[in-house]
């Protein structure tokens, strides 16, 4: 399903509370609470999967039915917009923004998550979406990269960001006085080395010429000549397992809007991730879910 806020929210690692298992859910049971959500057990079983569980990590039907969330009824979809000072329409033009709707949410608890997030974030969260459209993510890869930051130490993320704005601004105040160069190019590598190290990211490089001939390329490669043939990046994390791929430019590496968006998406995904744990119910002990 082709849904930002939902590619979002499937990959992110939100530190979940489940009693020890002993036990677990009858076949039966389970087949009842999929019939009352007017689901089947496969669709059941997709569900818990994409949040990285099963029904045998619960040992009990309502353990499981609570972590589940409440289904979007016409009646508390209602109180919502109360809540939210929204009428219906509103809500469908916010989502339609998104290429969203009501109907692509199944629980009260992901569509509240949508709504505070997009009326806070709408103009960042569209421009960073086109971002990685333009160098080439597609839905799988975006996921995949949301996943694997919303994975890294959120403590050090936070205080790294904080590093990088004020970076970011001298890139800013440099580019508009003197534009990028051989001077700057050393400071610009420097953060893409940090970046990269800090997301535990591991950049692979190659250009491409136009016989077809591949070649490894280091990242000071791009800041210290000219690259005449198309170079392609792949991004691995530490199990070397490929985050996602995109053709780069030595103006797009050396570009300050590049470094913006990077640290914006860094951000954006604590921000998200933050604000999805405060409205999940505290459950005994950590489990992963990828929400």
């Amino acid at each position: 399903m082709k849904k930002f806020l939902y590619s979002l929210l499937l990959f992110f690692g939100v530190c979940m509370q489940v009693s020890p298992v002993f036990a677990s859910p009858s076949e039966k049971e389970v087949e009842m609470l999929a019939n009352k959500l007017g689901w089947t057990t496969n669709d059941l079983e997709e569900y818990l999967t994409f949040k990285g569980l099963k029904t045998s990590d619960f040992d009990t039907i309502q353990l499981l039915e609570k972590q589940l969330g409440t289904p979007i009824t016409p009646t508390n979809l209602d109180q919502l917009l109360v809540q939210n000072s929204m009428t219906r329409e509103e809500l469908d033009i916010l989502l339609a923004g998104f290429h969203e709707g009501v109907e692509d949410f199944w629980f009260l608890e992901d569509l509240e998550v949508a709504i505070d997030f997009y009326k806070n974030h709408e103009d960042k969260m569209l421009k960073l979406e086109k971002f990685l459209e333009n160098i080439g993510f597609d839905d799988t890869e975006k996921q995949q990269f949301y996943g694997h930051l919303n994975r890294q130490n959120p403590a050090l993320l936070a205080a790294k960001v904080e590093e990088w704005k004020e970076q970011l601004n001298d890139f800013q105040v440099t580019d508009q006085e003197s534009g990028v160069n051989e001077v700057t190019n050393p400071a610009l590598s420097a953060f893409w080395k940090d970046f990269f190290n800090t997301t535990s990211l591991r950049p692979v490089l190659i250009s491409i010429d136009d016989n077809g001939k591949r070649t490894e390329l280091a990242l000071t490669d791009l800041f210290l000549k000219e690259m005449d043939t198309t170079v392609a990046i792949e991004l691995y994390d530490n199990q070397n397992t490929l985050i996602g791929d995109a053709v780069v430019t030595p103006d797009m590496v050396s570009s300050v809007e590049a470094i913006d968006k990077m640290v914006a998406l860094t951000e954006v995904t604590q921000e998200l991730a933050n604000l999805y744990a405060a409205q999940l119910p505290n459950t005994a002990s950590p489990l992963p879910v990828f929400l």
